[in-house]
């Protein structure tokens, strides 16, 4: 029979963001090799989309104790489950008990920050419990394994991947029209403006562009993305003098719109100090622009080619202004050069490690 997977998840389908993303990658191929999913978020509402063949997801859930309920029923329901799928840290007691209870493996996903620093008492215990740690990237495995007594072996890093619409091409003469933007360079940057994530590095631009306007007369910085951090950001802005001829935020952009926007700007500039690998930076690579990323977080596994970009210190202002200027005159990069990071790729490392997990010995089910 094939394996029957039970995912508890903060986000998935009708869900946005780079986790969202990264669970309906994972679980489309996984059930493309023949598993079966249910998944239960947190967050996002999958009525009235179509989702791939082996695949249910139920109404989200915010309220913890309704979900840990809901969550059991639901287990109980679609008994025998043979995979516990946790994708937050948050939620792994909850997934421990079911796979004990259930006799299922126990599978933990994890991200960046929300295991970057120590956790304690039952959540560090559910933890180092898991059959199978996944990491985005290799700074996220290291310091997992740097305070969880968990063995190696136990913890495989699979990064994200980049969908085929991002490819390069033309940039349509409307594009630049309808964002009221001229034929200046462009810098931009895509990423949730969230107040618990003020850490993409987008006030240390705001502070180099008078310097970069000097260099690079009509430069304007793109900024796209949502979040309660907006107006924050946008109140920095004006603060030190930056019009809307020089900074433009554009709000939430859908997914089959960001390939054009990609593709019309010169260089992706988020110099983040904790992205836990960090997708954006494939998508913007994949259609042929370059990319400068912050040094010492996971954005160094997404910029592992020079040829692709660089990674630099968001706290050294003249180190990010000389990168952003060799940036900006380096021109277009070849997509070829992050083949790796294609789906095809993704999917085979995905089931490679779910037939892994399934040879381990099953314990006792209670059904």
């Amino acid at each position: 029979m094939p394996p029957r997977i039970l995912a508890l998840v903060g986000d998935c389908y009708g869900a946005r963001g780079g986790i969202a993303r990264y669970n309906q990658d994972l679980f489309e191929y996984l059930a493309a090799a023949g598993a079966e999913l249910v998944v239960v978020p947190r967050l996002g509402d999958a009525s009235g989309l179509s989702l791939p063949p082996g695949i249910r997801q139920r109404p989200p859930v915010f309220n913890r104790t309704l979900y840990s309920l809901l969550s059991l029923w639901i287990a109980w329901r679609h008994r025998p489950i043979d995979v516990v799928f946790c994708g937050h840290v948050f939620m792994a007691p909850l997934a421990w008990g079911l796979a004990r209870l259930f006799g299922a493996r126990y599978w933990v996903q994890t991200h960046g920050i929300d295991i970057w620093a120590p956790r304690a008492g039952v959540r560090r215990a559910a933890i180092e419990a898991a059959e199978l740690v996944t990491a985005v990237s290799r700074v996220t495995r290291r310091r997992l394994l740097e305070w969880t007594d968990l063995p190696p072996i136990r913890v495989r890093v699979m990064p994200n991947t980049v969908r085929d619409i991002f490819f390069p091409g033309e940039v349509a003469r409307h594009s630049r029209d309808r964002l009221g933007i001229a034929d200046g360079p462009t810098i931009l940057t895509v990423g949730r403006l969230a107040s618990t994530e003020r850490s993409k590095g987008h006030e240390a631009v705001f502070a180099l562009l008078q310097a970069l306007r000097r260099r690079f007369p009509d430069l304007i910085y793109l900024i796209a993305g949502e979040g309660d951090d907006r107006p924050r950001l946008e109140q920095k802005a004006r603060a030190l003098g930056l019009g809307a001829d020089m900074v433009r935020f554009l709000g939430y952009v859908p997914d089959a719109e960001l390939p054009d926007l990609y593709r019309l700007a010169d260089l992706f500039v988020m110099p983040s100090e904790t992205e836990g690998f960090g997708i954006v930076y494939l998508e913007a690579a994949a259609c042929g622009l370059r990319v400068l990323g912050g040094a010492g977080d996971g954005s160094g596994d997404a910029i592992q080619d020079s040829r692709v970009g660089a990674t630099v210190d968001p706290h050294d202002p003249d180190a990010l202004l000389a990168a952003i200027t060799a940036g900006l005159q380096a021109g277009r990069v070849d997509p070829a050069l992050i083949a790796a990071y294609r789906r095809p790729h993704f999917a085979r490392v995905a089931c490679l490690l779910l037939a892994e997990l399934m040879e381990r010995p099953l314990t006792r089910r209670i059904a």
